[in-house]
């Protein structure tokens, strides 16, 4: 059997297991508590508020994947392992796959959901933001950048966890402490909180900011400079995961075989 051919049949073979288990609806549900998060923060944006509304939904876009998606990410790595780990099947399965195919799959098939799912939400965002306000807006791509390889981290982070956990419940709480830690580094000191963990780098990939004035209730919207370095730690950050989760996933299946 050539690679190819058994590295397409592992994604496969998760595509089906989680369609089973309505891994797309989880998605879908999120992306509509998104959607509707986004219409409702830009009732009260218009010109005499703020001088660029993008900035305002592209920050609590970021903000609200900041709070949705490491929930839904812990949830999916869990659904990818937990029967093989409760049944301790995988001596079995790998009787007829390769343990790299195996991790590969599981792996492959969360970021082809991760890629889709935040396409949909940058081609809503600039779609809503030319109907509302008549404007295309830029900086789509960093926004891409930013929610996919943020949540590709957080991903590959859960899945070794819940590889290497007996417990499902265990990688859930821990991703539900890096939640909260998350949306703490957008309110704390920039350094170092947002830069040490996978869940604050919604916040550190972010480049735009904006000032409030109380007394004239308008909003100075800006764009930074994009932090392509921390772009490149947190690639750097992603294939570590990739190839140290796959070496664990080999070492626990030759200890069971």
């Amino acid at each position: 059997m050539s690679i190819k051919y058994a590295s397409l049949k592992a994604i496969l073979l998760e595509w089906k297991k989680l369609h089973h288990r309505r891994l797309p609806l989880l998605f879908f549900l999120a992306l509509m508590a998104i959607i509707l998060w986004t219409v409702w923060c830009s009732e009260d944006l218009n010109r005499n508020t703020t001088n660029d509304p993008f900035v305002s939904l592209y920050i609590n876009l970021l903000l609200m994947n900041t709070i949705l998606i490491p929930i839904i990410l812990a949830a999916a790595a869990s659904r990818m392992c937990d029967i093989e780990q409760l049944g301790n099947t995988y001596p079995w399965i790998c009787t007829i796959q390769e343990p790299k195919h195996i991790y590969f799959g599981k792996a492959a098939i969360g970021t082809i959901y991760l890629a889709v799912f935040c396409l949909l939400q940058v081609l809503f965002i600039t779609m809503f933001m030319y109907k509302k306000f008549g404007i295309i807006p830029q900086h789509k791509l960093n926004l891409y950048a930013n929610l996919f390889l943020s949540s590709l981290c957080i991903f590959l982070f859960q899945l070794n966890l819940s590889l290497g956990s007996s417990n499902q419940l265990t990688p859930v709480f821990i991703s539900i402490g890096g939640t909260f830690t998350g949306l703490f580094a957008w309110f704390l000191n920039q350094w170092p909180l947002r830069y040490l963990i996978p869940w604050g780098y919604y916040a550190a990939l972010c480049n735009a900011g904006f000032s409030y004035d109380r007394e004239t209730r308008y909003t100075t919207c800006y764009w930074n400079s994009y932090p392509v370095f921390w772009l490149f730690i947190l690639i750097i950050v992603i294939i570590f995961l990739y190839q140290q989760g796959c070496r664990s996933f080999l070492r626990s299946i030759r200890k069971t075989m």
